[in-house]
């Protein structure tokens, strides 16, 4: 691979485990901090593997520093007040230009300038981040500290959790500038007060860095549809996972989690020369440390506003949450003769989005039963638009959240959507004259006592044979990612469950095509196509059937490491918990849900019922890459696929012995492309990576 040049094997033991470092560190910036990773999982993980041996192979050599190193340590008994060696100010905000330009033209006053002097004041332009902020510390290049903002003159110590961060580095090596970026850099001028291309940045001895703890929204999303398949609470929103996270004692949970943190001013530093902002920007990520996706231009005010309105239009597109801009003085002499006032810097201001948000009255509080029997309360409220959207329903998650808010019905509510987010409540505005809710102590379906975990806010109905916990559980079983049963919507799962015809899983394989053509609005035709498609579901692969079943913490990727292992229903139920743990990618939580399931003897009948019925789940094959029409070669999907899902895309691609990539690099070697390509299209094209239509693709298949 081109990763690997001049760091061969040949290469010496030390040098190529600083190579690798290096390497591995690069790709987790890309990864989980810039969202544009450039190599497929196999060829990561193949460093990781070499990184590893060779460590085994030479422990004198194996840094604390390694990424195969970074994990989480013991919990912590609680989070240690830090001070702030110089106070971590706020910013002050406006939401309108004329303040900014007003803003500006204050400081050219404090500054003595005349008119053509004003007009040439240079400033920074950065995205304002939604998330958390922290200062890190790094003495002598080792990460020392990392401490919330608090208070601004003192905040608590996490650095047990920002350990646990991927792609940040634990030490800092010396490095060069890189050239300047394109695009929006285009605003950007040659300056003496920026430094050239090919700059060594050496290590300073002391260097505080501040920023901003974040999660993307991909990787939010990820987290939460992990956490539905498992049937756990889902989050609210990025900031407040990111914030919740920093504040966990043990890091282990936080490892879980996809932070990220983004890096944008400084501390104090020893040994850190810089002339201004852009030029501190280009040095600490020369250092390695990720300083933001989005370019930062330098420029007169003119320049900077525009790229405010750039990115206010592209706000929905943007990888992270943004709520405006921070503009800042970019030169380092005239930011200290600018110097703070009492709470913000004077060099710098936070022109903010205009507000995404919207009032209601809650008009009702429901109590929704979902698969895994969890009670999750929701607000029915009066339609209210918000960010192009109509909204009548917001979760309340569980009744922490609801305490917190202290919403009651009558209430009138702020609601916030950012993105793809789902509404939440913010607060409430107005208080209305209805009673405080209160969480049911008997599922408000079945009228079963509801089960509290230690550990868990989230209450549950405990009765599997509850109806709407039986639906739930249907629809995610027949669902294209499980089993795939076509015509098996939530209104025929809401008939056969209210009629009798189906108490458990098991029953679905007993239906028949008569007594699906006797239930309402349902013909004889989509009888029988329901029927095919549920006996076609008993020989759908192992892992999917596993996926399906809605065990507890058990997602598509570990249903697919369980039926890898195992590989059959009979293997599988002979597992202990103990032998569960010993699988990499289990942990002690999955197995513990795992052996729950197993040790289920209610649960265990309904998987006999099915075998006895002829369920018969596919087991793995791992196909040989020297047997396949596509072995060898590199595929990625873009745009909308017409014949196929984008899952029976990429198993097709795995099945003909071919290998999948996450992004358009040069190790691509085909862009399958659907309707409406997006810009890996493009980049392809300009790589020279081949490109072929779906249709060609699937006659590629054919001729194997």
């Amino acid at each position: 691979m081109a990763a690997r040049k001049g760091t061969g094997k040949g290469d010496d033991p030390g040098a190529r485990i600083e190579a690798l470092m290096r390497e591995i560190r690069r790709h987790d910036v890309l990864y989980y901090q810039q969202d544009a990773p450039v190599l497929a999982d196999a060829e990561y993980d193949a460093l990781y593997r070499e990184l590893q041996q060779l460590e085994a192979a030479h422990p004198e050599l194996a840094r604390d520093d390694s990424p195969t190193r970074m994990v989480p340590g013991a919990p912590v008994s609680g989070l240690e007040s830090v001070a702030h060696r110089t106070p971590m100010l706020s910013l002050s905000n406006t939401y309108n230009r004329e303040e900014v330009v007003a803003w500006r033209d204050s400081l050219a006053e404090y500054l003595g300038m005349d008119e053509t002097e004003r007009e040439s004041l240079r400033f920074t332009v950065e995205p304002k981040l939604d998330g958390v902020a922290i200062e890190l510390v790094y003495e002598g290049g080792e990460l020392r500290r990392a401490i919330t903002r608090g208070d601004g003159k003192a905040g608590d110590d996490v650095t047990h959790v920002v350990r646990t961060i991927r792609g940040l580095p634990h030490r800092l090596d010396p490095g060069t500038l890189a050239s300047g970026k394109k695009g929006a850099a285009d605003e950007r001028r040659a300056s003496g007060e920026q430094g050239a291309a090919g700059e060594v940045v050496a290590v300073p001895e002391l260097l505080e860095v501040r920023g901003e703890v974040i999660m993307t929204r991909k990787a939010f999303a990820r987290l939460n549809e992990r956490r539905a398949q498992a049937g756990e609470e889902l989050f609210i929103n990025p900031r407040n996972t990111a914030s919740g996270t920093l504040k966990s004692l043990d890091p282990a949970v936080a490892q879980q989690r996809p932070l990220t943190v983004v890096l944008y001013g400084l501390g104090v530093v020893e040994g850190f020369p810089h002339d201004g902002q852009a030029h501190a920007m280009q040095r600490l990520a020369a250092l390695g440390l990720a300083t933001g996706a989005e370019t930062r231009i330098v420029g007169d005010l003119a320049a900077v506003l525009a790229h405010h309105d750039d990115l206010l239009a592209r706000r929905d597109d943007l990888p992270v949450e943004v709520d405006g801009t921070v503009i800042k003085v970019d030169s380092a002499t005239l930011q200290k003769r600018l110097g703070v006032r009492s709470r913000s810097p004077r060099w710098a201001i936070a022109f903010k989005f205009p507000a995404r948000t919207g009032t209601s009255v809650v008009k009702e509080i429901q109590v929704l039963v979902g698969r895994t029997g969890a009670l999750t309360p929701r607000a029915v409220v009066e339609p209210v638009h918000v960010s192009g959207v109509t909204i009548e329903y917001v979760s309340l998650h569980n009744r922490d959240e609801i305490e917190r808010l202290g919403v009651k019905v009558g209430d009138r509510v702020v609601i916030e959507r950012a993105g793809d987010v789902i509404p939440h409540i913010v607060g409430v505005s107005e208080s209305g004259s209805g009673a405080a809710f209160v969480m049911p102590d008997r599922c408000p379906v079945c009228a079963t006592p509801v089960a509290e975990v230690e550990g868990e806010v989230v209450v549950r109905c405990p009765n599997l044979s509850c109806p709407a916990v039986l639906k739930r559980r249907i629809e995610h079983y027949v669902a294209r990612g499980a089993l795939d049963v076509d015509g098996m919507g939530s209104k025929l799962v809401e008939q056969l469950v209210d009629g009798g015809l189906v108490t458990s899983l098991a029953d679905l394989y007993a239906l028949d095509v008569d007594a699906l053509a006797a239930l309402p609005r349902m013909g004889a035709q989509s009888a029988g196509n329901v029927v095919a498609g549920i006996e076609a579901s008993k020989t759908r692969p192992f892992a999917r059937w596993l996926y399906g079943l809605g065990i507890r913490h058990v997602g598509e990727h570990v249903a697919e490491v369980v039926a890898e292992h195992w590989g059959s229903v009979e293997a599988l139920r002979g597992a202990t918990q103990e032998a569960l743990e010993g699988v990499a990618e289990i942990g002690p939580v999955v197995a513990e849900g795992l052996a729950a399931w197993l040790a289920d003897a209610d649960e265990q009948a309904v998987v006999d019922r099915m075998l006895a019925a002829g369920l018969a789940p596919a087991e793995p094959v791992t196909p040989s890459a020297a047997d396949g029409v596509l072995a060898g070669r590199t595929f990625l999907f873009t745009g909308s696929l017409q014949h196929m899902s984008r899952r029976e895309a990429r198993e097709k691609v795995k099945a003909a012995g071919g290998k999948l990539l996450s992004g358009v690099s040069k190790n691509l070697d085909v862009l399958v492309v659907g309707d409406k390509p997006g810009s890996k299209l493009k980049k392809a094209q300009e790589l020279g990576v081949e490109v072929l239509p779906e249709d060609a693709f699937l006659a590629l298949l054919d001729a194997g």
